[in-house]
């Protein structure tokens, strides 16, 4: 069971409207084995701006059969003024109830590329009502308390309410329908179809576009429009109803931005919901939103390529099944999902916007978009990326860190589009927290902020001179550094460096480099940074989290012992243990602290774009 917090926390959004509930139910049904060709029938769906359900005739031609592990589907061709009207049949119908003989027999899945706009395939209802039936172990216990207001009236003022809805988990063990329905596919399909719902965006700007297609597409995700949303899109609506032939979404993100697709409703039974007669994204058992969604228009493509356009709007329930007959879900039912706050500064402009969003919880998609709404913020406020350094401070509520904060802060630089760069570390952050492989880790919510400077801010370290030549373990030897900062004059720092306790006598040679987790890129064609290769034994989870807390930023200047590791023979290592152990006993008995460091790092305002070495002699202790 997730924590609390991780529920739906979209209080900045939420706003509680009370609707009269509609209670629908299951028509009669067609089983797949009396549907016959020639059989005629009607399709419901809504295709302009107006909401209204209308018809389409439906004439069957035939029944396919891809083989063992595949659904049956029927081939059938759409006719009538409405069809005539919107040049085919258009993705966005994809869910459309088609009846015969006022029996359900399935629902508008998929359009065959390349021929005639009017035909396509009808997923049939015997196999999209298996997705009620499934487990749902993705299910949690949800007792959030959400913060809403209604909305205002001349004779109303703001009232807060709170609302609690349960639900238990389902510990039912998978069913034959779900292995029937995961079953890997034996055949490829003779003839291609649409297998993923068209990818529909708002909130984002060109270059934020680009940046959540490398991120989406590698997820089947090929087809991307851009939709309109409502206000503050993800507001909650509480006892919402659809009915067939009415149009719904699907979403990953809402707010600020929304992430998602459109389609229609299928089937209604109670606050059980069947849509889309495909999959989104095809990923099984899901937390993601159900929202509610208005139809713009409808543009009409050759050979199925026309699109119906719909807006998305409310937060009316959770998806919970994303599989090859379709989408189903529970309205009234919210999904878990991670808060995301972004907030830009451009001096220059003089602008600082903050953006807030909710993504579903979903760890595959949770870095992917996390670092997308990132980069869209940074895109969005900016006026220009290009040759920009940014200060990047992030902090990721989650239970895998002690004090519940994952915390980092950099400095990025890139002379073409330094929002690559800037975002890199937050998606490598979110990717690592999502990797546990003992348990699911929580996250209760990401907050970024993010400055932006149009100049290059970064400095090569030229020189590091100690302040004595020779220097015992444990003692402090204080380097005057200089860097060289991009076309600006010198700068020195002093820094000091302790000589661990333990360190036998001769030359010591330290390392001094910038922190860099990423590479910084100076110019178009050089990579600036080159950090010291080292090998590292396999870590655990555990130590993973902690390696990338204590990496240095960009802007650190680092020291660190260099060079390589002598190898030791069996006597030689056991005689370098026993001193290291005098060594420490030794100091101890001092009654000086030990001091810590391998390691040290210090802030420069600075991106360190380089490494020098300087060789230090360690006396006897």
């Amino acid at each position: 069971m997730r924590s609390l917090f991780k529920q739906l926390f979209v209080i900045i959004f939420a706003v509680f409207v009370f609707l009269p509930q509609t209670v629908s139910a299951m028509p009669e049904i067609m089983p797949l084995d009396k549907v016959e060709n020639g059989m005629s029938g009607v399709a419901y769906t809504v295709v302009d701006n107006s909401g209204v359900i209308e018809p389409f005739n439906v004439n069957i031609i035939g029944l396919m059969d891809n083989g063992k592990g595949s659904n049956k589907m029927i081939m059938a061709k759409a006719s009538g003024s409405l069809v005539e009207r919107t040049g085919g049949v258009l993705q966005g119908m994809s869910g459309s109830p088609v009846y015969i003989n006022g029996k359900l027999v399935g629902a508008v899945s998929s359009g065959l590329k390349e021929m005639s706009p009017y035909t396509f395939f009808i997923m049939p209802i015997e196999n999209m009502l298996k997705l009620w039936e499934l487990p749902d172990e993705k299910a949690q216990v949800i007792k959030n308390v959400v913060e809403v207001k209604e909305e205002k009236t001349d004779k109303q003022s703001d009232k807060q309410s709170d609302k609690q809805s349960d639900k238990k988990n389902d510990e039912n063990k998978k069913s034959d329908e779900e292995k029937k329905l995961t079953e890997e596919k034996s055949d490829e399909k003779k003839i291609e179809t649409e297998e993923k719902a068209a990818l529909f965006f708002s909130g984002f700007d060109s270059s934020g576009l680009n940046f959540l297609k490398d991120e989406m597409s590698p997820l089947g995700f090929k087809n991307f429009f851009a939709m309109s949303s409502t206000t503050s899109a993800g507001n909650v609506k509480y006892n919402a109803a659809l009915e067939p032939g009415s149009s719904m979404g699907v979403a990953v993100v809402c707010g600020d931005f929304v992430v998602g697709a459109t389609g229609t409703v299928t089937a209604v039974d109670g606050k059980k919901v069947l849509g889309f007669g495909h999959p989104f994204s095809h990923a099984g058992n899901v937390n993601f939103f159900m929202m509610d969604s208005d139809v713009v228009g409808s543009i009409s493509g050759e050979t199925g390529n026309g699109v119906k356009i719909a807006k998305v709007g409310h937060i009316i329930g959770r998806i919970n099944q994303d599989r090859e007959a379709g989408v189903a879900g529970i309205l009234g039912k919210f999904p878990s999902n991670v808060p995301i706050s972004v907030t830009v500064t451009d001096p220059i402009l003089g602008k600082t916007e903050t953006y807030n969003a909710a993504i579903a919880y979903n760890e595959n998609l949770i870095p992917k978009l996390g670092a997308s709404v990132a980069y869209t913020a940074l895109s969005k406020t900016a006026d220009s990326l290009a040759e920009s350094t940014v200060s990047v401070d992030f902090g990721i509520k989650t239970n895998v860190v002690e004090g519940g904060n994952f915390s980092r802060k950099n400095m990025f630089y890139n002379a073409t589009d330094v929002g690559q760069v800037a975002v890199v570390e937050l998606m490598q952050a979110l990717s690592l927290i999502c990797s546990n492989t003992t348990a699911e880790s929580n996250i209760y919510g990401i907050d970024v902020n993010m400055t932006l400077e149009t100049e290059r801010k970064t400095a090569s370290l030229i020189s590091a001179v100690p302040d004595k030549n020779k220097v015992k373990p444990g003692e402090t030897v204080n380097f005057t550094v200089t860097l060289q900062p991009y076309r600006k004059q010198n700068e020195i720092l002093i820094v000091p460096y302790t000589v661990p306790v333990t360190r036998h006598e001769g030359p010591m040679a330290l390392d001094f480099h910038g922190g860099a987790l990423t590479q910084v890129n100076q110019t178009s064609n050089n990579s600036g940074i080159i950090k010291p290769s080292k090998t590292t034994p396999a870590q655990n989870y555990e130590e993973k989290i902690k390696s990338l807390l204590k990496v240095g930023g960009n802007n650190q200047l680092v020291i660190e012992i260099g060079g390589v590791p002598e190898v030791k023979t069996d006597k030689e290592l056991k005689k370098e243990i026993a001193r290291i152990k005098k060594a420490q006993e030794t100091f101890a008995k001092s009654g000086k602290k030990i001091p810590a460091p391998k390691e040290a790092k210090f802030d420069t305002g600075y991106i360190i774009d380089n490494v020098i070495q300087v060789v230090i002699n360690v006396d006897k202790a």
